[in-house]
């Protein structure tokens, strides 16, 4: 009763079922795949599946983000971590070290490009670069909005919220 008795479905299959009314072990056809690359460490792995590509989930994640970054932005990870050595971790506009929009997401500063020439000029917080995109890129119009804070501090003319609910 407590022996396995074994049953071939197929050749690719067999399947191990306890002669009592509960199964205890489904094993497919042990598949062993040709050992590869990592695409992202270059280490020999043997993959789970022959689509696999990585060695490991963090392998998994650079690698992932490198082909991001190469597909909307044109630049590597290994130039996004340079631009981010530069600045020191820092953003270009406000010197915060930025945020994760999502847990999914891996990097906290975003890559700021030129929407007309599609130029990388660095990397911002998403706020900063929110912020410019607001504004469009317009020195003009941050010009201004920099003029207008300071007229209003100086002036201390701005209706305070409190005053605004009467």
């Amino acid at each position: 009763v407590d022996k396995p008795i074994e049953l071939r479905g197929s050749l690719e299959q067999t399947i191990l079922i306890q002669a009592s009314t509960h199964v205890t072990n489904v094993n497919k056809t042990e598949v062993s795949f040709k050992d590869k690359a990592c695409r992202s460490c270059g280490s020999e792995f043997t993959p789970d599946y022959p689509s696999s590509l990585y060695c490991s989930e963090p392998c998994k994640d650079k690698g992932r983000t490198n082909a991001y970054l190469l597909r909307v932005y044109g630049i590597t990870l290994e130039q996004y971590t340079e631009l981010h050595r530069q600045q020191d971790g820092l953003c270009m506009v406000c010197e915060g070290e930025g945020f994760l929009m999502k847990p999914e997401h891996r990097v906290k500063l975003v890559v700021d490009h030129c929407h007309e020439t599609g130029e990388v000029r660095g990397l911002l917080c998403h706020n900063c670069n929110r912020a410019l995109g607001l504004l469009q890129d317009s020195t003009e119009s941050l010009e201004r909005a920099i003029e207008y804070l300071k007229v209003q501090r100086l002036s201390r003319k701005g209706v305070r919220s409190s005053e605004r609910k009467r």
